[in-house]
């Protein structure tokens, strides 16, 4: 029998400013552990339920991203929003799919998968070198940038349905991961 379990919450902070969850699972008499930036170990398996219903910090997060809708001056800054819906100033990366490589290389994305928990980023490739990345909110729906924009620059936040992405712009869906930043 596996033994699995994960300390929502718990954060972990290194010397260079990194912080991120911290992931612990269990397998046997063994304990693994592994930050956003390094895959579990061999043998151990990501905590099932670790991305249930909702992230760690999802209701705080969903509610900063209903405070941001009509707002403006995200234009072409999805990264930014994303980042600033869960209360960072910036991303630290240089675009949504410079973050979604990082989330791919660090084991921390969900590809394909159209189930993402509330709080996700979820990330699309739009055919140009930056991608896009918005929030899921749940039931369907999601706060994202320049979607409903009625004049190029606006630059407003929308709550709109989780493919409205691909059907106005042509995107392709990439995946779910939690909010993993390289910043404070």
């Amino acid at each position: 029998m596996i033994t699995k379990l994960t300390l929502a919450g718990v954060l972990l902070t290194s010397g260079i400013g990194l912080v991120a969850p911290l992931t612990v699972a269990a397998s046997g008499s063994d304990t693994c552990v592994a930050t956003p930036v390094e895959a579990l170990p061999a043998g151990c398996r990501a905590p099932s339920g670790t991305y249930g219903g909702s992230l760690p910090g999802a209701d705080e997060a969903v509610a900063r991203a209903l405070r941001l809708v009509g707002g403006h001056g995200y234009y072409q800054l999805c990264a930014r929003l994303a980042a600033n819906i869960w209360g960072r100033p910036r991303a630290g990366y240089y675009s949504a799919a410079e973050q979604w490589q990082q989330m791919i290389a660090t084991g921390n994305a969900h590809p394909a998968d159209r189930q993402p928990p509330v709080g996700a980023l979820v990330f699309w490739d739009t055919g140009g070198p930056y991608g896009h990345v918005a929030v899921y909110i749940g039931g369907g729906r999601i706060v994202s940038n320049d979607i409903g924009d009625q004049v190029s620059g606006e630059g407003g936040v929308y709550l709109v349905e989780f493919g409205r992405v691909e059907s106005r712009w042509h995107a392709s869906y990439l995946g779910w991961a939690p909010p993993i930043y390289s910043t404070p």
